[in-house]
C-alpha cells in the first residue's frame, strides 16, 4: 500500500524583537505564530546540514539547537538572524 504524500509547510525562525517588545526567538509559519520566547542573550542563528537551527549568543557561543517537527525537506539561511526550513507533515 502506498503512503500518501504529506503537505509541505515552511517554518521561519528569527532572532528578533518579539511581540512583548523584548529581544528573543520567534518561530512562525505563513499563517500563524508557532512560538516565541524572550532570550536577551541570543545573537544569531545558523541552519545545519540536517535542517536544524543552532542559536548562538551575542559573543558567538552555542546556546541551543532547535529541531523542526516532521521531515525536513530543505532549508535556507536568509540572514545571520533568520532561517527558513520546509518540512513535510
Amino acid at each position: 500500500m502506498a503512503m500518501s504524500q504529506g503537505r509541505e509547510v515552511s517554518i521561519t525562525v528569527r532572532v528578533t524583537t518579539i511581540r512583548d517588545g523584548t529581544h528573543g526567538i520567534s518561530i512562525v509559519m505563513p499563517d500563524r505564530l508557532v512560538g516565541e520566547w524572550t532570550d536577551s542573550g541570543a545573537g544569531s542563528l545558523m541552519l545545519t546540514d540536517e535542517y536544524n537551527i543552532r542559536v548562538f549568543s551575542k559573543d558567538g557561543t552555542h546556546r541551543y539547537l532547535l529541531t523542526m517537527p516532521g521531515k525536513p525537506i530543505r532549508g535556507e539561511q536568509l540572514s545571520d538572524t533568520e532561517a527558513l526550513v520546509v518540512i513535510c507533515v
